[in-house]
């Protein structure tokens, strides 16, 4: 949840986002099926689409984050619309968490791979966890 400060005598409020550490922990700790439910979709995709690269992935992720109407990537429509049936099947989950899952997987794709055209270090790492 987003913190407000008081600033100045005009008390006003400015919004603060959370650390990724902050939400990393947060996720890990208390909603890893989340994170296994986004990653889930985005391994069983490029098992079916070989084309998807770890570019793709960072792209549909961001795309998502913002709640773009459409990704400048085309590899990553395939990839956008499996998330976005994953998140319809966790309607469990509120916005914020899910959103909050979003950006640790993106971090965790530029954690694991340059995001480049071509790399897949990011998808090899991830398909060793999914079945």
């Amino acid at each position: 949840m987003a913190k407000f400060k008081l600033k100045g005598r005009k008390r006003k409020y400015i919004c603060r986002e959370e650390k990724p550490a902050k939400i990393f922990r947060q996720m890990t700790e208390n909603h890893v099926d989340v994170l296994e439910n986004i990653e889930f979709a985005i391994v069983n995709t490029w098992r079916d689409n070989q084309h998807i690269d770890d570019k793709a992935v960072a792209a549909a992720l961001k795309s998502l984050i913002i709640k773009e109407e459409e990704s400048k990537n085309i590899t990553a429509c395939p990839l956008i619309k499996a998330i976005e049936n994953a998140r319809l099947i966790r309607s469990d989950v509120s916005d914020e968490i899910w959103t909050k899952g979003l950006k640790v997987v993106l971090e965790s794709v530029h954690t694991h791979s340059e995001a480049e055209e071509g790399d897949r270090s990011y998808l090899e790492f991830a398909e060793m966890f999914i079945p």
